[in-house]
């Protein structure tokens, strides 16, 4: 799971899962009024801390020592200490807690990543195209559009188990459509990855037959393992 972030400020936790104040105290604007030791000798946190005790609830632990000094304190006393700051501060806390046990912060991680995994796909696809230009110009064959999508249908192939155009069959896509912004994040990777070697692959003279069977090689050692799994998370 992604961990607690508030006000771009990423929360650390302790083995026990307990939350750094110091890393709230940074969140919430380090105004010497909120410093987390004039929390903790109040009162009413006194009264808290000794409820959660009671509990049975590790409520805080202090680390001395190594780049992790400091107060760790349990989730009730991360919203106690966020309610003594400001209200302001406390929902936006709630909220950032919230969206973390909801997994909104992994879907909007995993977004970020498929985009930029699909953007590098694009812009390295020059990479394979001038790969088969070179390759063939310098072999002095003729180049025609079918030697380009040959490639790309060669990693769709490996990749996704079919090319581009029964995917976009098997899918109901329609024909402008890039198939590549319809992916998953493990599938989009796959390809980037399968793409690039494809490339290499040309430019040290291999041919099709070879490249097909080192990118099959490639997907069972590297990828399929992670595309099985992300089915299932999927599915679940």
């Amino acid at each position: 799971m992604t961990g607690l972030t508030i006000a771009d400020v990423s929360v650390s936790t302790n083995k026990n899962g307990l939350y750094s104040l110091n890393d709230l105290y940074s969140a919430s604007g380090s105004e010497n009024k909120n410093r987390p030791s004039l929390w903790i000798i109040n009162k009413q946190t006194q009264e808290l801390i000794d409820e959660l005790t009671q509990a049975g609830i590790t409520a805080s632990e202090t680390v001395k020592g190594g780049r992790n000094t400091g107060t760790y304190v349990c989730k009730e006393l991360v919203y106690a200490y966020a309610m003594w700051i400001s209200p302001k501060f406390n929902l936006r806390v709630i909220k950032a807690y919230d969206d973390l046990v909801n997994g909104r912060i992994e879907s909007i991680t995993t977004q970020a990543k498929t985009e930029a995994s699909r953007q590098r796909a694009r812009l390295e696809s020059r990479a394979l195209t001038d790969a088969v230009k070179i390759t063939r110009e310098s072999q002095g064959k003729e180049i025609k559009p079918f030697h380009f999508s040959n490639e790309y249908d060669l990693i769709n192939k490996v990749a996704l188990g079919m090319t581009a155009k029964q995917y976009r069959s098997h899918h109901s896509f329609d024909k402008v459509t890039p198939i590549r912004d319809t992916l998953t994040l493990c599938e989009i990777e796959c390809i980037e990855h399968l793409q690039r070697l494809n490339a290499s692959l040309i430019d040290i003279g291999m041919d099709f037959d070879q490249r097909k069977a080192k990118l099959n090689q490639v997907y069972m050692l590297r990828h399929k393992r992670n595309l099985l799994d992300e089915i299932k998370r999927l599915e679940s």
